[in-house]
């Protein structure tokens, strides 16, 4: 009795979040899935018309499908690694005794509150080609205009540095939580076996603040990847900056073809999960 009892009682209380979840994620795939088997044209009032397949086939023959994934994945692993090169290094200074660290750390998070739309906003003010400050700044100081956001790895260059100046916080965050939650008897025993502060680093604080380095990773990859605002904000997907998100926006709302956008969704759906697994794998496999 009381087993039926906890698990009706756990039936309640779990059962309406595994419905909003289903409702909000489960749901949303497999109609996108279903949508990818038809031509379902904006500019076509009639019935979506069934291919099967089809739109799958003409994915992996389309240039610009391959070159988005290429730029998406540049995107991610410029942007990702520098976050954490940065982040870390931020972490380790943060966590000094010196004094107004505190707030130096609380005002490095501001970045991280502003929405990715606004942070878009002001940096293409920033780069604006005709009126922005860094623009103006290399002006002034003899480098001439430099066109920024049309030229094709500048403009890429610009969206990795809007992307790194909002999230290197947050990975600078989670990487100070794993820092502090190191005990101090770790660095002890570290001492009377003789280690240098250099080799305490790479024998006690890395391998231990490593699982938090690797999530804040995998999180931060899959935001990269997905991440439309920035681009929208400011290249349009223009300059060599046609990541893969913004080429499903602009199929499925620019040229109405929701079919082959939906497609091109769930073959994103799936790369992602399937990196996301294969992370945590490895981190599991390292761990054990």
């Amino acid at each position: 009795m009381q087993r039926t009892a906890l698990r009706a009682t756990l039936a309640v209380l779990i059962g309406p979040s595994l419905l909003l979840l289903t409702a909000l994620n489960v749901a949303p795939f497999f109609l996108g899935v279903y949508m990818s088997l038809y031509y379902w044209s904006l500019a076509n009032l009639g019935p979506p018309r069934f291919l099967g397949l089809l739109n799958y086939e003409y994915l992996f023959a389309d240039y610009r499908f391959i070159d988005s994934i290429k730029v998406s994945l540049l995107f991610v692993v410029l942007s990702v690694a520098t976050e954490l090169v940065l982040g870390t290094t931020l972490a380790f200074v943060f966590s000094s005794r010196a004094r107004g660290m505190a707030s130096l750390r609380r005002i490095s998070l501001l970045p991280v509150m502003v929405m990715p739309l606004v942070a878009g906003l002001v940096w293409f003010y920033l780069f604006n080609p005709t009126y922005g400050t860094v623009t103006w700044l290399c002006y002034a100081v003899g480098l001439g205009r430099i066109p920024f956001l049309t030229k094709d790895w500048l403009a890429l260059l610009c969206l990795v540095i809007a992307d790194v100046w909002q999230w290197t916080p947050l990975v600078m965050v989670v990487v100070f939580a794993a820092l502090q939650s190191i005990p101090e008897y770790c660095y002890e025993a570290g001492k009377m076996d003789g280690l240098s502060q250099r080799q305490m680093l790479w024998r006690i604080t890395l391998p231990l603040i490593r699982p938090a380095i690797v999530v804040i990773m995998i999180l931060r990859a899959i935001d990269s990847f997905r991440n439309i605002e920035l681009v929208y904000m400011m290249t349009r997907g223009g300059s060599g900056t046609e990541t893969l998100p913004w080429y499903i926006y602009s199929t499925a709302f620019i040229d109405g073809n929701l079919g082959s956008a939906a497609a091109m969704a769930v073959v994103m759906v799936l790369f992602v999960t399937v990196l996301t697994q294969f992370l945590v794998g490895r981190l599991r496999y390292r761990q054990a």
